[in-house]
C-alpha cells in the first residue's frame, strides 16, 4: 500500500514589481470609470454644469474682472469634491459592505496596493474639474468687456479642492469601516470653512489652513493689490492630499521607506505652506495698496476725450469707452455751459485691507468724479449719477440730501443717460427698501418722497418735451436755491405737498 502525502498549501509568491504596477493601474482604471459614472458624481456634475451654462446672466456679467473670476471657480469645485469624497469612500468600502474582504487574501494585489489604485482612480475626476475651470475662465476672458488678469495658482486651487476631499474619502474608508463617516466629514468640512476659516478676523496663518479662503470685498481690486498667496495655498492643498494618500496606504499595511519618506516630505511642505501663507502680503503689496488708495494718480493712465479726462488703473482702461458713452449722454442732456464743463473721471479703490476690505471710497476732489472697479447693469446708473452730480453740484462732498431742484435734475439725468435706466432705478429702490435712491460710487443720492413723486411724473411725460425743458431752464434748475415746486412748474408737472417725513431729512 502506497502512502500519498499532500504537498503543503502555500500563498502565491508576491507579484513582480512590474506586474504589480500594471495590476494597480488596471484596478485604478476600473475604479476611475466607476467613480465617474457614480450616480452622486454624475448628478453633482450635471447640476454644476447646468448652473454654469444656464442662460439669463446679469448685465454685469458681461464685464468680468478676471482676478475675481479665477476665485469664483473654487466654490463649485469644492462642492463637487465633497460629492467625490463620498463616492470614493463608498468605493473603498464596497468589499466590506458586500462581505467579500476575505477573498482579497488570495488576490495578486495586497491591501496597500488596492489603496494606491483607489487614490489614483480619483485623478480623472480631478481632470474633469480642471476642464470645467478652464472652460469657465476662458468663457469669461473672451467676453469683450473682460479686464484684469487671472492667476494660474488660483485656477489650480479648484481641481485641488476635488483632489483633497477625494483622497480623504479613501483615507476614511481605510480608517473607519462605516459609510456614514464620509457624509459627516463633508458636513464638518463645510462647517470649518464657512464658520471658522471664512471669517476675515481669523488669524492669517489659521485661515491659511482652510482648504479655501474667501476674500470677497465690496469691489474688485487691481490684480497687483490682491496679495493672496495663491501659489503657497495650492502647494498646501497638494501636499495635504499627498499626506492623506500616504496615510491611507500606511493604514492599509504599507510600511515601506517610500511611504514614510513621502509622508514626511508632504508634512514638511504642509508646514512650510502654512507659514508662508501667514506672512502674506509682502511689504511691496502693502505699499502698492497705500499708493492706489491715497494717491491713485501716481499709478493710473489717463485719456482726454472732449471735456472729460478719464483716469483708470492700467488693467481697467478698456472700460474708458463705456464710461465715455455714459458721460457723453449725460452731457448731451444738460444745458448751458455744463455741456462742455471740464471734468475728470478718476477710478478709485479702498485697498488698505486687501480684497476683503469693505471701506467706502473717499470723495473726489472738486472737479473730479469717481468711477469704481465694477461695471455693467446698475453700475452704469450709479456712474451716470456720479457724472450728473459732477455737472450739477460740482463735487462729491456729502452735505445731506439735495432736497430741491438739484436732486430732481441729477436723478432724471442719470436715468435718461442709462440703458434701461427706469427699471434699474426701480430695482435699486426695491432692493434697499428706499425708493428714490441711487448708489453712486461714493455717496448715494437720496430723494425725499416729494422729489421722488416729481421724478415719477416726469418719467410718465413725453421724454422729448422734458428734455427740451431741461435744456431751456438749465440755469434755474441747477441753481442751489431752486425749490422742488419751481422745478416741477418749469418741467410741466406738479409736486405734492411736503410731508412730515420730508421735513425730517437733513437737507444740503
Amino acid at each position: 500500500m502506497t502512502a500519498v502525502t499532500e504537498a503543503p498549501v502555500t500563498a502565491p509568491p508576491p507579484a513582480p514589481t512590474a506586474d504589480g504596477r500594471r495590476a494597480v493601474l488596471a484596478l485604478a482604471r476600473v475604479e476611475a470609470r466607476r467613480l465617474l459614472s457614480h450616480p452622486l458624481v454624475l448628478a453633482a456634475s450635471v447640476a454644476y454644469l447646468t448652473f454654469l451654462l444656464w442662460p439669463g446672466s446679469a448685465p454685469e456679467d458681461d464685464y468680468p474682472v478676471l482676478q475675481d473670476i479665477d476665485r469664483e471657480t473654487q466654490l463649485g469645485q469644492l462642492m463637487l469634491g465633497l460629492v467625490v469624497m463620498i463616492a470614493a469612500n463608498l468605493a473603498v468600502l464596497r468589499s466590506h459592505r458586500h462581505g467579500t474582504d476575505g477573498y482579497f487574501g488570495v488576490m495578486v494585489l495586497e491591501p496597500w496596493q488596492r489603496t494606491c489604485a483607489h487614490v489614483l482612480s480619483v485623478l480623472p475626476t480631478v481632470l474633469v474639474g480642471a476642464l470645467i475651470v478652464a472652460g469657465q475662465f476662458t468663457a469669461a476672458a473672451l467676453k469683450p468687456g473682460a479686464v484684469g488678469h487671472g492667476s494660474l495658482f488660483e485656477l489650480l486651487t479648484g481641481p485641488l479642492l476635488i483632489l483633497l476631499p477625494a483622497v480623504l474619502g479613501v483615507l476614511l474608508g481605510r480608517v473607519v469601516r462605516a459609510a456614514f463617516a464620509a457624509p459627516l466629514a463633508a458636513v464638518a468640512f463645510l462647517a470649518g470653512i464657512f464658520i471658522f476659516a471664512a471669517s476675515s478676523g481669523t488669524v492669517a496663518w489659521l485661515r491659511g489652513m482652510a482648504p479655501v479662503v474667501f476674500d470677497e470685498g465690496a469691489r474688485p481690486l487691481p490684480s497687483d493689490l490682491l496679495g493672496r498667496p495663491a501659489g503657497w495655498h495650492a502647494l498646501y492643498l497638494l501636499a495635504l492630499s499627498v499626506l492623506a494618500a500616504a496615510g491611507a496606504v500606511r493604514a492599509s499595511g504599507g510600511r515601506g521607506r517610500v511611504v514614510r519618506a513621502t509622508a514626511l516630505g508632504a508634512l514638511g511642505a504642509v508646514v512650510a505652506a502654512v507659514v508662508f501663507q501667514g506672512m502674506a502680503p509682502s511689504d511691496a503689496v502693502r505699499e502698492a495698496r497705500e499708493v492706489a488708495t491715497r494717491t491713485p494718480v501716481a499709478v493710473q493712465e489717463c485719456e482726454r476725450r472732449g471735456g472729460t479726462t478719464y483716469c483708470a488703473f492700467p488693467e481697467f482702461t478698456p472700460w474708458i469707452d463705456e464710461w465715455a458713452r455714459v458721460a457723453d449722454k449725460v452731457r448731451s442732456l444738460a444745458g448751458g455751459p455744463e455741456t462742455t464743463r471740464a471734468l475728470t473721471v478718476r477710478q478709485k479703490v479702498a485697498a488698505l485691507d486687501g480684497p476683503s476690505g469693505i471701506a467706502e471710497l473717499s470723495p473726489a476732489a472738486p472737479g473730479e468724479l469717481t468711477a469704481s472697479t465694477a461695471w455693467g447693469g446698475e453700475r452704469e446708473l450709479e456712474f451716470a449719477a456720479s457724472v450728473a452730480r459732477g455737472l450739477v453740484v460740482g463735487d462729491e462732498q456729502y452735505r445731506g440730501a439735495h432736497c430741491g431742484s438739484q436732486s430732481v435734475l441729477m436723478v432724471w439725468l442719470a436715468i435718461r443717460a442709462t440703458r434701461n435706466g427706469e427699471a434699474m432705478f426701480a430695482r435699486t429702490g426695491d432692493n434697499f427698501g428706499s425708493p428714490g435712491m441711487i448708489l453712486a460710487p461714493v455717496d448715494p443720492i437720496h430723494l425725499r418722497g416729494r422729489e421722488y413723486a416729481v421724478i415719477q411724473r416726469l418719467l410718465a411725460e413725453p421724454q422729448g418735451a422734458v428734455a427740451r425743458q431741461v435744456k431751456a431752464s438749465w440755469a434755474e434748475l441747477s441753481a442751489p436755491g431752486t425749490t422742488t415746486d419751481r422745478a416741477a412748474t418749469l418741467l410741466g408737472v406738479t409736486a405734492p405737498a411736503e410731508t412730515a417725513d420730508d421735513r425730517e431729512w437733513k437737507c444740503a
